[in-house]
């Protein structure tokens, strides 16, 4: 099962993208962790990266293309959060998909409100004061979501492959309305 989640940051991709991975028995691949984790082993990639995510700007396409590029080619399955997050690296992803024969089985889209999104991230940096949850941070990664990511689900709701979820039920109610979505998806 190739599953893509989308939404805006704090609409609780991440969390849900865990239990998807659970659940299916596909790994959760995070561009975000998987940059968080170079910053914090210092690799060169960390470097470069690291004050990228301070100012919660997107870390450009090339870096991002080829960190996903190598991971996806490893997995038969998986559950991909985070990316895309512009048009060429939505069409990256495809050409990427089609290369290796793995074709996305279904899109979900996360719908919260800015307030809500940034209510939790400011609840996030309070529990885990990550420097990328500061007030300017999250209100750049909204302005950028809805300037370059929006057009990323305009794509996938055109290709009809998107199934969207209210992102502001409670965590099980919305995991149940993916489950729901992916009734019909066999795994690979």
């Amino acid at each position: 099962m190739r599953i893509l989640i989308l939404g805006p940051q704090g609409s609780g991709k991440g969390t849900q993208a865990q239990r998807i991975a659970a659940a299916y028995g596909v790994p959760h691949i995070a561009t975000g962790d998987m940059f968080r984790a170079a910053v914090a082993t210092g690799s060169e990639l960390g470097a470069q990266v690291g004050p990228i995510l301070e100012r919660g700007d997107l870390v450009p396409d090339d870096l991002t293309i080829d960190l996903i590029r190598e991971r996806l080619a490893e997995e038969d399955g998986f559950v991909l959060d985070g990316f895309p997050r512009t048009v060429p690296q939505a069409e990256a992803l495809d050409t990427m998909l089609d290369e290796i024969g793995k074709p996305l089985d279904a899109v979900i889209l996360l719908q919260v409100s800015d307030d809500v999104a940034t209510e939790r991230l400011r609840e996030r940096a309070a529990k885990e004061g990550r420097a990328d949850d500061s007030p300017e941070a999250i209100a750049n990664r909204l302005r950028q979501y809805h300037e370059l990511t929006e057009l990323v689900v305009d794509r996938y709701q055109q290709a009809g492959i998107e199934v969207i979820v209210d992102g502001e039920q409670t965590m099980d109610g919305v995991f149940a309305a993916i489950q729901d979505a992916l009734e019909g998806v066999t795994a690979p």
